[in-house]
């Protein structure tokens, strides 16, 4: 497999508190808590190297310091990606960032990851 976004989006389902399905795509009728995956940017070497960005968002509709902790468990987590698929070579967190869902009225916590994966 060679899609980022897949296999991030399966580790994650391996890692994150069962509370929180993750997912690519919003489900049509958000739970109280979920994780979306999205790939936000990064470059990509012909057939060599794809230089990943990508968001991971933890949403909660009650509890901005239960999606605080959920997501600086995950972004505490980030760097195992390396071992979890031995075609990642990098997985970092650039940044943790608290931005509200104020549509969705959901507490939202956004951790933006660089993921370098050896096509």
């Amino acid at each position: 497999m060679d899609n980022i976004e897949v296999i991030v989006i399966e580790w994650l389902q391996s890692v994150a508190d069962a509370a929180y399905p993750v997912s690519g795509d919003k489900p049509k009728t958000p739970p109280a808590t979920y994780i979306l995956v999205d790939r936000t940017g990064g470059d990509r070497e012909a057939m060599v190297l794809d230089r990943a960005e990508i968001l991971i968002e933890v949403y909660n509709k009650d509890s901005r310091l239960a999606a605080s902790n959920e997501a600086n468990r995950l972004a505490d987590l980030v760097p195992a990606l390396k071992a979890y698929h031995e075609n990642i070579t990098r997985a970092d967190v650039n940044s943790v960032v608290n931005l509200p869902d104020l549509i969705g009225q959901y507490q939202r916590y956004q951790v933006y990851c660089d993921i370098y994966f050896r096509r």
